[in-house]
């Protein structure tokens, strides 16, 4: 299935300017929101459903259309494809070479330095570089001369040459570079965010940053949500209750008959505001 979305993804990219984006076929600009992307994913479900088509004609354009949103949707809601798909068509400042790396939302709030696996085109060690290699010819083993009774002879087989007839390099296939990994590091700032794209030490490429979903906060922006549950008598009755944050858990105290859906606000505990130095998001 990943392998065919892959396909859907490399096509749509390399078509771009040529064939609608995946932003286009959801009404969205590049920069929109993975909220805004499944907002409009939903509306565009019910409203362009081809079992509310009821002329005959019309179903098959209508039935390519569905495809192409829900294909939209299963590229622009993963963060994973969205970057990749990003790359290729060269959208919100990404780049074709650049390179993902995972952070996970605590790294986002207090910044980490990471690795970075950044792929390098290296000369091939066998052929060196020409993409062609000549083993030592087997008659004579590249001596050139084969022994006789009646003493040393030219070999035959490779005309005297010692080697062979030219052969695709099995190392490199051909190409004459093989692909190795460098690691190169990467320092992320406090605050960054799923999309950024950092510098990787002494390299050229890039790092797109992407924040891992955590099981306890969901993230807006500076300001982290988390859901703290409550039982039907501790909501009537209220109190002091701890909450899990990013910066270890906090006492809050909840009013008296607090109804689902309510929200306290823990000022400075989200994520740095990089417009305002020293200042965080809320909770």
């Amino acid at each position: 299935r990943r392998g065919a979305m892959e396909r859907k993804m490399a096509s749509t990219a390399g078509n771009a300017g040529i064939d609608q984006s995946l932003y286009a076929v959801l009404g969205l600009e590049p920069s929109a929101s993975a909220e805004e992307v499944r907002r409009a994913y939903r509306k565009l479900v019910l409203t362009c459903h081809p079992d509310k088509v009821r002329e005959e004609a019309a179903k098959p354009a209508a039935e390519k259309r569905f495809q192409a949103i829900v294909t939209a949707h299963e590229v622009l809601g993963d963060t994973v494809r969205r970057s990749e798909y990003d790359k290729r068509a060269r959208l919100n400042g990404a780049a074709s070479d650049d390179v993902l790396v995972n952070i996970t939302l605590k790294e986002a709030l207090a910044g980490a330095t990471k690795l970075a696996m950044v792929p390098m085109k290296k000369k091939c060690v066998w052929c060196v570089g020409v993409g062609m290699k000549c083993d030592a010819c087997v008659a004579c083993g590249g001596t050139r001369v084969v022994h006789q009774q009646q003493g040393s002879q030219p070999c035959s087989p490779c005309h005297g040459r010692g080697f062979g007839e030219p052969v695709v390099c099995k190392s490199c296939k051909g190409v004459g570079s093989t692909e190795e990994f460098f690691q190169g590091r990467v320092v992320v700032p406090a605050g960054a965010a799923a999309g950024a794209r950092i510098q990787i030490d002494r390299c050229p490429q890039h790092a797109r940053i992407h924040v891992m979903p955590s099981k306890i906060f969901s993230r807006d922006g500076a300001t982290i949500i988390s859901i703290l549950k409550l039982t039907a008598e501790e909501a009537e009755a209220g109190g002091f209750f701890e909450v899990e944050t990013l910066h270890g858990k906090e006492t809050v105290f909840i009013d008296e008959s607090a109804k689902s859906g309510d929200a306290k606000v823990l000022e400075g505990k989200g994520l740095p505001l990089h417009q305002l130095q020293g200042a965080r998001g809320a909770q």
